[in-house]
């Protein structure tokens, strides 16, 4: 089945979180689902700004397109056409009214993103796509098995590698792949949990952003919308985000990426390795870095002065890559 961006659907959020202006739906967005080739269908929202600019815009695990509301003004302003896509089994997205993840497929994920690019953004715009750690992961995996996708493409702390707490990798990738063999593929990894215990264990200790609202925007638009609701990692989860880490951490495939990309890396990441972003920043054949050493996960949801920066980051980038004078 092709994809299509046409099915235009109301999908306003009857319910939303008590937040700032900023934090909520812009006036003239609109909202549809585009059909993939297996005919699962995918929520996509949009901000027209009538340029010949189109901003990709995707967000993490656990994520969905309402977090990234201020961003997408962000992009607007820059004049940008904005186009955002709930992963499958999260926002609202082919959901199987589970709130635990399942295992995903990863390559899957980067065809629904080469389809959702091919059906939205004409070929004759410039397509710069913005994602964030899970989504900058499928995104390295799109580009390198469907290049050209896109004309330059921002990281936000992408998630090529793990961060384990200290515990060696190849352990906690045998006990992802251990656990799953057994049977308990759907248990929580440790200090994981269902939603609101995962708010109350994640979101209260601030790990993911030093803001002390954008920090916990996830938990406001899970406890005003029940079915963005999503919950922690599970064994199975893992195991299959480290299948796919293992693949885009390697040499040969970030070699077959050719598209510009910057990558924001955070110097506080508890989430993801930052480590990896340095090497993967080396080994991309047009791979810059930009390290924030304050910065937890988040950069998009961090404090003024970090968004700020970032920012101007990606405003450089945009200016040599997307807008050469």
């Amino acid at each position: 089945m092709t994809a299509t961006p046409m099915d235009i659907t109301p999908l306003i959020t009857t319910a939303t979180p008590a937040l700032e202006a900023r934090f909520l739906e812009p006036d003239g967005f609109k909202w549809g689902h585009f059909t993939a080739r297996d005919g699962a269908r995918l929520r996509w929202g949009h901000l027209p700004a009538g340029t010949a600019d189109d901003c990709i815009l995707l967000g993490g695990y656990i994520e969905f397109i309402e977090k990234y509301f201020e961003a997408a003004r962000d992009f607007h302003r820059r004049g940008f056409n904005v186009w955002c896509l709930d992963w499958r089994g999260q926002g609202r997205s082919a959901r199987s009214g589970r709130t635990k993840p399942d295992p995903r497929l990863f390559d899957r994920d980067a065809d629904d993103l080469a389809q959702f690019v091919a059906a939205v953004s004409p070929r004759d715009h410039k397509r710069l796509l913005v994602a964030h750690s899970m989504g900058g992961a499928i995104s390295l995996l799109a580009l390198a098995n469907h290049a050209p996708l896109v004309d330059a493409a921002v990281l936000s702390a992408p998630m090529i590698q793990i961060n384990t707490g200290g515990v060696p990798r190849c352990a906690a990738r045998a006990l992802a792949f251990v656990m799953s063999a057994i049977g308990q593929g759907d248990s929580f990894v440790p200090g994981a949990s269902a939603w609101p215990n995962l708010a109350s264990r994640f979101g209260n200790m601030n790990r993911l952003s030093n803001h002390p609202v954008r920090g916990k925007l996830v938990d406001a638009w899970f406890t005003a919308a029940e079915d963005l609701r999503h919950d922690g990692p599970t064994y199975a989860w893992l195991k299959s985000a480290f299948a796919l880490t293992t693949r885009i951490s390697k040499a040969d495939l970030l070699a077959r990426v050719r598209t510009p990309i910057l990558i924001g890396s955070a110097g506080n990441d508890l989430l993801v390795d930052a480590a990896a972003h340095l090497r993967a920043a080396a080994l991309l054949p047009d791979g810059r870095l930009v390290t924030f050493a304050t910065a937890k996960h988040e950069l998009f949801q961090e404090t003024d002065d970090i968004r700020d920066r970032w920012f101007a980051a990606i405003d450089s980038f945009v200016a040599e890559h997307i807008r050469p004078t």
